[in-house]
């Protein structure tokens, strides 16, 4: 209830207690009338709710208000926005939280991983909003029970309420339609089903041809999404999901065509025990992501299959102050291989399968101190056998909180072990990354964290102000210093094509949000020092990660006008990524040869971005909500550089510049119909 709704209630309750009581002297009585009461309060629009270890829960109804993606409302682009997580640019995909690689955080639908999120070279993700409520975003191992992994977690949460009329939403962009429908099977039953698919090669694909290239692409995504509550302490949740991403490129002038095909598959089983004392969440699922990636030329042709499945079971219980429990998974890992014909490689390339056994156990205690205080530790115990080698570890985590209410202060610390690998030549949004395990010959990677975060609420809560401070030791980091052409002119090998290091993760960041009002939104900015070492390199000297970047300022701010119309906008101003020079380079015998600086030495451009958009919401004669999303993607038209490359002129001389995407501003409208 808001300050002023407190203050009228406080009002009835003197005024009850000061009346007469029944059969009193009628001199000693007094009396008097209230017309009316007015209880004014905020609406909460933007529904964003932190926890104070830095969980952040966002209902994902809410993000329609904000710009598009042409037409395409993304969760993980959003999430982007929050402080200590990194905004990427064009053409990058992934998540970076707090400094982390990619590889370091989980992506996931109620807990089971997502082994690539990533849609149209990284411009959005497979998570199709529509379909889930909410997100929560964690940017720290906050227990025991959390994932095995060195960063943080994205998770994607369902609805398992029970509705009572059959609803959807269809929505039509630019380049790819939903539709999202749940239907009530039953008094205890509901069912909901999402589509999503692109026809961008229908309609734009006279946009995709330049310079004697072609290039197509498409895409889809489909949940289905089944919940059964045979009685008020239990829930059955089936979850499935298919997406599946086909990319092409042909270029008449060597004769080449280049595909790719990439994808995940899905399915889980939820059993969910509410009871008074004791709780449980059961789950056995199977996730899978397989990719193609392919190069056909006249005279050579090569392809770089890979892939990761896992099959898993995992189960906690929640007693009083207690969680315990116990997971265990398969990992079916194929590396990248090479299959060539036509090439100087005269290696086969063939990386075996990386087969391997992960299983935890975890024990979490809460603990409260005072009516303010409160501690907790937990304990999590690995086992990781596999390709020759089996590995275990105790991580232990504890955390301090003290919260006032208005105010509130937590530390927290733990030590997380993580046995699976990502790498690859490029993260510029095409699928060239692949996974490892940790083997004989790649240790477990491992680190340290501490975290410092308070808020504090102000002006009757209608804003918070909240930061941090973290710290991450890592240890067993693996990086690529490989390029494409080693799989045509060299003997591939995936072990020398990796360098070994440590690295470590620091810096701070701090919010002001408002969540009432006509004025929604927050203000953050980030520092993030993001370094490595690697033993290749002369461990005694950091170098910055690829994916580095110092400073970073996000805006995020949604005014209501009215109930028909509200207007969006999103800011970023960052540092530019680094990347390593070429200082010199000459031709001998037509070869280009060229002379690097550091690596990592040298930055692009800062990065900055005005997204912005215009809502108009209606209702029709029967009562069905509709809306206009009209939204423009780098309002500035500012050319953000992506890369630098070295280009042949017709004159026969060399260019080094940076490249920046092909459309500098991406308008799009989009439309939505509920029912």
């Amino acid at each position: 209830m808001t300050q002023q709704g407190c203050c009228a209630v406080r009002l009835l309750i003197l005024c009850a207690l000061s009346l007469p009581a029944h059969g009193q002297d009628d001199e000693s009585a007094w009396a008097f009338s209230l017309d009316s009461i007015m209880v004014k309060g905020y609406q909460t629009r933007l529904s964003l709710k932190s926890s104070q270890f830095g969980e952040t829960l966002w209902n994902l109804g809410t993000m329609s208000l904000l710009p598009q993606v042409l037409g395409n409302a993304d969760p993980v682009r959003y999430a982007q926005m929050l402080p200590g997580i990194q905004t990427n640019s064009e053409f990058r995909s992934g998540i970076n939280i707090e400094g982390c690689d990619n590889q370091h955080n989980t992506l996931s639908i109620e807990g089971v991983p997502i082994y690539n999120v990533n849609h149209l070279l990284g411009f959005f993700s497979v998570f199709n909003a529509p379909h889930f409520p909410s997100m929560s975003v964690s940017k720290s191992a906050l227990s025991a029970s959390s994932p095995s992994r060195l960063g943080g977690q994205l998770n994607m949460l369902h609805d398992t309420l029970q509705h009572q009329q059959a609803s959807g939403i269809v929505s039509l962009g630019l380049i790819s339609s939903q539709g999202t429908v749940r239907l009530p099977l039953g008094a205890r039953t509901m069912l909901s089903m999402s589509l999503r698919g692109s026809y961008m090669n229908l309609l734009y694909s006279r946009w995709m041809q330049a310079d004697d290239q072609q290039v197509r692409y498409s895409f889809y995504d489909a949940n289905a999404t089944l919940v059964h509550r045979p009685n008020s302490r239990n829930t059955l949740l089936l979850d499935l999901y298919s997406g599946n991403d086909r990319g092409s490129l042909d270029e008449d002038n060597y004769l080449a065509s280049m595909t790719a095909r990439w994808g995940n598959t899905m399915g889980a089983l939820h059993w969910l025990h509410t009871g008074q004392r004791l709780s449980a969440h059961t789950t056995a699922y199977v996730t899978a992501y397989r990719n193609r990636f392919a190069l056909d030329m006249q005279d050579m042709a090569f392809r770089l299959p890979s892939g990761i499945a896992d099959v898993g079971l995992k189960s906690s219980l929640v007693w009083k102050g207690c969680t315990a429990g116990a997971e265990a998974v398969w990992h079916d890992i194929r590396p990248q291989s090479l299959e060539h014909q036509g090439t100087f490689n005269v290696s086969d390339g063939h990386a075996s399968p990386m087969r391997s056994l992960e299983a935890a156990a975890f024990l979490d205690y809460a603990h409260r101190l005072s009516a303010r205080m409160s501690v907790a530790g937990g304990l999590r115990a690995t086992v990781f056998a596999g390709s020759k080698a089996t590995y275990g570890a105790l991580d232990p985590s504890v955390r301090w909180l003290c919260d006032a209410g208005e105010w509130s202060l937590s530390a927290t610390y733990a030590l997380r072990h993580q046995y699976l690998f990502q790498t690859g030549f490029s993260d510029m949004g095409l699928p060239t990354e692949f996974w490892l395990s940790a083997s004989s010959r790649f240790k477990p990677q491992y680190a340290h964290e501490a975290t410092v975060s308070g808020s504090r609420s102000l002006f009757g809560r209608q804003c918070t102000v909240s930061a941090s401070l973290f710290y991450r030791r890592l240890y067993h980091q693996l990086a690529y210093k490989g390029s494409l052409f080693d799989y045509v002119n060299s003997v591939y090998d995936i072990e020398s094509s990796l360098m070994h290091g440590q690295g470590e993760n620091y810096g701070f960041s701090i919010m002001v949000s408002k969540t009432g009002g006509r004025l929604t939104g927050w203000l953050s900015y980030t520092f993030t020092h993001a370094r490595r070492s690697f033993d290749e390199m002369g461990r005694q000297k950091y170098y910055p990660a690829s994916h580095e970047r110092p400073h970073e300022l996000n805006g995020v701010a949604v005014f209501t006008l009215n109930r028909h119309w509200n207007f969006g906008a999103t800011v970023v101003a960052a540092s530019g990524n680094p990347f390593t020079q070429a200082r010199s380079f000459l031709l001998l015998n037509d070869n280009l040869i060229m002379k690097y600086g550091d690596y990592n030495a040298a930055r692009l451009r800062p990065y900055m971005r005005l997204d912005l958009s215009v809502n108009y919401q209606w209702k029709n004669a029967g009562k069905r909500e509709q809306g206009l999303n009209f939204s423009v993607y780098n309002a500035t038209n500012r050319g953000n550089e992506l890369f630098y490359y070295l280009k042949k002129r017709s004159d026969g001389t060399f260019a080094y510049r940076p490249v920046t995407f092909v459309l500098h501003t991406l308008p799009s409208i989009s439309y939505y119909f509920k029912f």
